[in-house]
């Protein structure tokens, strides 16, 4: 029986088409805010609907007594 080492290397290749999405340039002295202001408003509206959610679980879950 022939002992045969074959490599088997599995290369990663990735194709991307920026022939159809073409990047926008974006200047950052003509926005309007600042550029960081929609993300510390999207940080911001996620933390306050966590909270609700878990104010309103709670709220669930407190709404029933447990027997003993």
């Amino acid at each position: 029986m022939k002992n045969s080492t074959k490599s088997s290397e599995y290369v990663w290749d990735y194709e991307y088409y920026y022939d159809y999405i073409d990047p926008v340039s974006v200047n950052a002295s003509t926005l309007k805010y600042n550029r960081y202001s929609i993300v510390i408003i999207f940080w911001i509206i996620l933390a306050a609907f966590i909270g609700f959610f878990f104010l309103i679980l709670s709220l669930i879950s407190h709404s029933r007594q447990l027997q003993r």
